[in-house]
C-alpha cells in the first residue's frame, strides 16, 4: 500500500402520490397535455425536486475562480445513442460480469459490504464545528479504517492518499501517461437521522439490516452505495489483473451533505489541481438523480450536465424599539412584511418562465419530440419544439404548456422562496430589527449578478416609501475559522439587503456533443438496457436544482456527468435519499458495482486523448 497522509491544517456545516398532485393540477387544461408533464415532472422529482432538498444554502465558492459564462448556443443535437461494450480482455466479460457478479457469494458480500459501511454512522451536522475541534469528526478516523479492512487488495494496489485528514483519495496510474485520466467521486457522509424520527423507521437507521430484498439504513442510496460500489468494482477488477492504461481517480469527499464546508471536496479538488492541473480529467463522474426510469414502457436514463447556482440574501430592516403602548405607525415587522410581498409580487417580472437553449430541459424535449417512442407527446407541443428557435422566443407556447405546474416551472426559470422570518422576542416590545432570508435558484440562463441587480431595483423603491435608507453589499466573509459572520451594522431607519459572500454561479452546461457524453450514454446503454425486450435505454441530458461536491471541480474538466447507476424500479414504495426508512434493492445496488466496473474498461478503451 502507498498510503500518504497529508496534515491537518491550522483550525479554520409521507408526501401526497405524484401522479395525484399532477391530476389535480392539470384538470383545468387540454388532458393531452397530461402524459407529458407526467414525464416531466417525474424527471424533475428524481433528478431535481429531490436533490433541492439537500443542501442548505451557506456560501459555496466557485471553482477554482472560474467564471460563470451564459453562452450562446445552437439547436442541440439529439445524444449519441449507441451501445458500447468493452472489447479488451474478454476473459474479465467472462469471469467477472457472466459469472462472479451472478453469484450468491458475491451477491451475499456486496450485501455485507454495504451493509457494514451504514453501520457506521457518518452523520453531517449543520452545527459541525471546525476539524480538529468538533469530535464528531472523528467517526469518519473509523470509516476510513473499515474502508481499509473491507478492500485490502485495493489498499495495497493503489496510490492512497488521505487529504485533509479524513478525504480519501486513490490514484490507480495507468500505463500510458499521454492519455487523460478519469475521476470517479462520491461522498463518505450522510445527512442526520432526526431524533423524533427513529420510531418511523422499520429497522433502526444505522443497522444496515437486509430483508432479502433491501439494504436499509441511512446512506444506503445516498451515497455509500456509490462509495461501495466503486471500490468493489476496482478491486473486482485487479482480481483479474487488470492493468489500465489511462489513470483512474477516486476521490471520496466527506462534507457534502452540509453544504461542503471547504474541508472536503474543495480541498480535494485544490490537491487534483495542484497535481494534475486544469481542463487534466477526459470526464468527471459523481452521484446524480435516482436512475434510469421508466416511462410509458421505455427507459430513460438522464445523466445530469449541469447544475443549478444559489444565492441566499438576507433582508433586515432597523427602526428605534420601544413599548408597544406606544407604536409607530409601521413597526420593523410590518415594513419587512411590506417588502417581502413586493418581492413576491414582482418574481414573474423579475424570473419569467422561459425555455432557452442554454436550459438542458429544452434539449430533453426537443430530442424526446424527435423521438419516435413519445407517442403521448401533444401533436402542437411536437412542432414547438421541432420547428421553432428558442434564441428568437419561439418557445412561448410551449412554456404555457408546461407551465402549469409549480414543479415543471421551476425548471424555466430562478426561484425564489422567502425562507426565513424573524423579529422580535417578546409580545409588548417593539422589536429594533427585522430579518427575512430569501433562497434563490439559479436558473442555467441566468448570473447571481444579474439576481442582485434585480432585487435592488425592486427594493429600492419600497424603502423609499417606508421613509428608510436602503443599503446593500454582501455579507463579510468568514474569519476561517469555522465561526460566525461577523455581523453586518445597519443604522437605524434602514433597510439593507445583503448577499452570501460568495453564492454559486450556475454550473457550465456540459456537452451531449462530446465524445465523453457517448461513451458515458454508450455505457449506460451496455449495462441497462433489456436485450431482446425492445426496451432500449434512452439517455437523456437533465439539470440538478441542488449541488453536488462537482462544484470545486469545475476547471478539472469540462465534461462533468452526475448519474445513478440504478433502475429506479426496483424500489416499489418508500424509502428513498434522505427518507425515513431509507434502502436500497441489493439488484441496484449490483447493478451500480457492474455500472462502474464497464465505465472503467469502456473508457479504458475510449479514443479519447
Amino acid at each position: 500500500m502507498t498510503r500518504i497522509r497529508l496534515p491537518l491544517p491550522a483550525a479554520a456545516s409521507s408526501r401526497p402520490s405524484l401522479l395525484s398532485r399532477l391530476r389535480s393540477a392539470w384538470n383545468r387544461v387540454a388532458t393531452v397535455v397530461v402524459a407529458l408533464v407526467i414525464l416531466v415532472i417525474s424527471f424533475y422529482v428524481a433528478f431535481v425536486g429531490v436533490r433541492s432538498l439537500r443542501h442548505r444554502a451557506s456560501g459555496r465558492p466557485r471553482s477554482g475562480g472560474q467564471e460563470h459564462v451564459v453562452a450562446e448556443v445552437s439547436l442541440p443535437q439529439c445524444p449519441a445513442q449507441e451501445v458500447i461494450a468493452p472489447s479488451a480482455r474478454p476473459d474479465i466479460t467472462e469471469n467477472n460480469v457472466e459469472k462472479l457478479f451472478r453469484t450468491a457469494a458475491f451477491r451475499d458480500l456486496s450485501v455485507a459490504r454495504l451493509a457494514g459501511a451504514i453501520q457506521i454512522p457518518t452523520e453531517d451536522f449543520e452545527d459541525m464545528g471546525p476539524l480538529g475541534k468538533d469530535a464528531r469528526w472523528d467517526v469518519f478516523y473509523r470509516f476510513q479504517r473499515y474502508l481499509e479492512r473491507t478492500f485490502p487488495l485495493l489498499h495495497e494496489t493503489l496510490e492512497y492518499e488521505i487529504i485533509n485528514e479524513h478525504n480519501l483519495l486513490y490514484t490507480w496510474k495507468g500505463r500510458n501517461e499521454t492519455l487523460k485520466p478519469i475521476l470517479l467521486m462520491a461522498h463518505q457522509d450522510t445527512v442526520p437521522v432526526a431524533e423524533d424520527t427513529l420510531s418511523e423507521w422499520t429497522y433502526p437507521p444505522f443497522s444496515g439490516h437486509f430483508d432479502g430484498t433491501y439494504v436499509n439504513g441511512r446512506g444506503s442510496q445516498d451515497c455509500k452505495n456509490q462509495v461501495v460500489g466503486i471500490l468493489a468494482a476496482v478491486t473486482a477488477l485487479l482480481e483479474q489483473d487488470f492493468r489500465p492504461q489511462r489513470t483512474v481517480v477516486v476521490a471520496l469527499g466527506f462534507d457534502e451533505e452540509a453544504g461542503a464546508r471547504k474541508y472536503g471536496a474543495a480541498r480535494l479538488a485544490q490537491h487534483l489541481r495542484t497535481v494534475w492541473g486544469p481542463d487534466a480529467f477526459a470526464i468527471i463522474l459523481d452521484e446524480g438523480g435516482t436512475g434510469v426510469l421508466k416511462r410509458f414502457g421505455r427507459s430513460f436514463a438522464i445523466p445530469q450536465i449541469s447544475e443549478k447556482g444559489h444565492l441566499d440574501v438576507y433582508l433586515r430592516v432597523h427602526i428605534p424599539g420601544g413599548h408597544s403602548s406606544v407604536p409607530p405607525t409601521h413597526t420593523s415587522v410590518g415594513m419587512l412584511a411590506a417588502a417581502v410581498t413586493h418581492l413576491e409580487a414582482e418574481a414573474g417580472a423579475n424570473f419569467p418562465l422561459r425555455l432557452t437553449a442554454t436550459n438542458p430541459l429544452y434539449t430533453l424535449l426537443r430530442c424526446a419530440a424527435e423521438d419516435n417512442a413519445t407517442t403521448s407527446m401533444p401533436d402542437a407541443l411536437r412542432r414547438a419544439l421541432r420547428d421553432s428557435d428558442p434564441h428568437r422566443g419561439g418557445l412561448d407556447g410551449a412554456v404555457a404548456l408546461l407551465a402549469g405546474d409549480p414543479q415543471v416551472a421551476s425548471l424555466l426559470h430562478t426561484t425564489q422562496a422567502v425562507t426565513i422570518f424573524r423579529a422580535g422576542n417578546k409580545a409588548n416590545a417593539l422589536p429594533a430589527f427585522a430579518d427575512a432570508v430569501v433562497n434563490y435558484r439559479v436558473s442555467s440562463d441566468e448570473t447571481l449578478d444579474a439576481v442582485r441587480a434585480k432585487l435592488i431595483r425592486t427594493l429600492r423603491p419600497v424603502a423609499k416609501k417606508l421613509g428608510l435608507a436602503f443599503t446593500y453589499g454582501a455579507e463579510p466573509e468568514p474569519a476561517g475559522d469555522g465561526e460566525d459572520n461577523p455581523a453586518v451594522e445597519v443604522p437605524e431607519y434602514t433597510m439593507h439587503l445583503s448577499w452570501e459572500h460568495n453564492g454559486l454561479e450556475p454550473s457550465p452546461v456540459s456537452s451531449t456533443a462530446s465524445p465523453s457524453w457517448t461513451y458515458l450514454s454508450g455505457v449506460i446503454r451496455h449495462v441497462f438496457d433489456e436485450p431482446g425486450t425492445g426496451n432500449d435505454v434512452l439517455v437523456m441530458p437533465m439539470y440538478a436544482g441542488g449541488n453536488t461536491d462537482t462544484r470545486y471541480y469545475w476547471d478539472l474538466s469540462p465534461q462533468i456527468y452526475r448519474f445513478a447507476a440504478m433502475r429506479a424500479w426496483h424500489d416499489k414504495g418508500e424509502g428513498g435519499i434522505h427518507d425515513v426508512n431509507e434502502r436500497i434493492a441489493i439488484d441496484a445496488h449490483l447493478e451500480g458495482i457492474l455500472f462502474f466496473h464497464e465505465f472503467i474498461r469502456v473508457f479504458d478503451e475510449a479514443d479519447l486523448i
